[in-house]
């Protein structure tokens, strides 16, 4: 090793905050989670001043999860590049950082529990740290399990009832037993090539994973009915399509076969919403994608291209909201405590949610604006969870109703909008 390699290696010990902005702040993948984080914090902080704490354990555990997935990103990222071996002191440099972010999201987290006297919520954080370290060494492990990375979501508003089940001391050994594994694991990290697999096909494909559906003819024909609006995404939209009401189904028909009151109805509402950032996130990133597209000889120009992207966002929004109302009259059939009020306000939250969500979507002409535009699945997913509380504490759902009536008409004049600003500076731009 050279005296210049060695100084530069012993700078990085000096100042391993060195560059931290950049690292995380201005990576496509870290960045999105990062910011999901933040908004968790600081949405459960605007939740314990305002007095609505039956939510706050929820932003909470998705605020820890985020963090988890955002430096299970970057230990990905750091075995995907040849900076981990060539660099002295790199791998050191990012590690450090990590445990700095982990370490500091969690002495706020607890900062603002302890001041707001919420020692309730302690042990439900305490249980989505033992999750997310479960994710951040199976992505050590196996670099394709960051794949899996939408399960952490979809498990934090399971986290609640599975706290009544597991004992505090039983976590705290879990969360020292993990910490060992993927501190040894970190030790050991060296250059994978299946990282760099994994990095290229989770920024196109926005961090998820389905199976092909080559050879199904039928399921070709459900696709095109999105056109053109999933082109950027291929045909993962239609599969996830399919797949999300068959996954719920088989919850329902679970949980009232062996009386576990699990959460479908939101899951699915959320992953609706969900998958409309998806498709502009798809966008932006294949945006060299969009002249092929205006090429097809199927559209009058530009304004021709709008008008059928507009279209399909309008398909694809009535087919969410059938599908979360078919799905939200099955579990009325089999859960006495669903009314149809509350079906009707489910689909109706689902419709503005995800209208909301596209046209917002179709003005981002970057990465960071997709990013911001996440706070509209943050926003609707509280909505929804304190209608469910509402309804869990039988009161009347028809404020609910009066507040979806406005949202849905906001939903509209985005998606209006938001036709306007798609390609407003050329179909070369994003």
């Amino acid at each position: 090793m050279s005296l210049q390699q060695f100084n530069s290696g012993n700078s990085l010990w000096r100042k391993p905050y060195r560059g931290m902005l950049r690292l995380w702040l201005y990576d496509l993948g870290s960045v999105s989670f990062i910011a999901t984080a933040g908004l968790g914090l600081v949405l459960g902080l605007l939740c314990f001043i305002s007095g609505k704490t039956e939510v706050v354990s929820l932003v909470f555990s998705m605020a820890t999860v985020s963090t988890a997935a955002a430096i299970a990103w970057q230990l990905n990222r750091l075995s995907a590049t040849e900076l981990t071996g060539l660099i002295p002191g790199y791998q050191q440099h990012v590690l450090i950082q990590a445990a700095s972010i982990a370490a500091g999201m969690l002495l706020i987290q607890l900062l603002i529990c302890i001041s707001f006297s919420a020692y309730d919520v302690i042990p439900k954080l305490l249980l989505a740290i033992v999750v997310g370290l479960l994710f951040v060494w199976a992505c050590l492990w196996r670099s394709n399990s960051f794949h899996l990375s939408f399960l952490l979501f979809i498990a934090v508003p399971l986290l609640d009832r599975l706290v009544l089940t597991i004992p505090t001391w039983i976590m705290l050994i879990m969360v020292a037993i993990l910490s060992y594994h993927v501190i040894d694991l970190c030790r050991r990290l060296r250059w994978n090539r299946e990282s760099r697999v994994v990095y290229l096909n989770a920024v196109q494909m926005g961090w998820m994973w389905l199976p092909s559906i080559k050879g199904f003819t039928w399921i070709t024909r459900f696709e095109r009915f999105f056109h053109p609006m999933n082109f950027f995404i291929g045909p993962v939209l239609a599969v996830m399509m399919l797949c999300l009401p068959i996954i719920a189904l088989g919850l329902m028909l679970l949980s009232w076969l062996f009386e576990i009151n699990l959460p479908t109805l939101f899951l699915l509402a959320q992953f609706s919403v969900l998958s409309c950032s998806i498709v502009h996130w798809s966008r932006i990133q294949r945006w060299r994608a969009a002249e092929t597209l205006f090429l097809l000889p199927c559209y009058s120009g530009l304004n021709g291209l709008r008008d059928a992207f507009y279209r399909s966002q309008y398909r694809f929004i009535v087919v969410l909201v059938m599908m979360v109302s078919a799905l939200g009259l099955v579990k009325w059939l089999i859960d006495p405590q669903i009314t149809l009020p509350f079906v009707a306000h489910l689909g109706l939250s689902t419709f503005w949610g995800s209208a909301i969500m596209l046209g917002a979507g179709s003005a981002c002409r970057n990465s960071y604006q997709a990013t911001a535009a996440m706070l509209i699945v943050l926003i609707h997913s509280i909505l929804v969870s304190l209608s469910f509380a509402a309804l869990r504490d039988g009161d009347s759902l028809t404020m609910w109703l009066l507040i979806d009536i406005p949202l849905v008409v906001i939903g509209i004049l985005a998606l209006v909008w938001g036709k306007s600003q798609l390609w407003k500076n050329g179909i070369s731009a994003a």
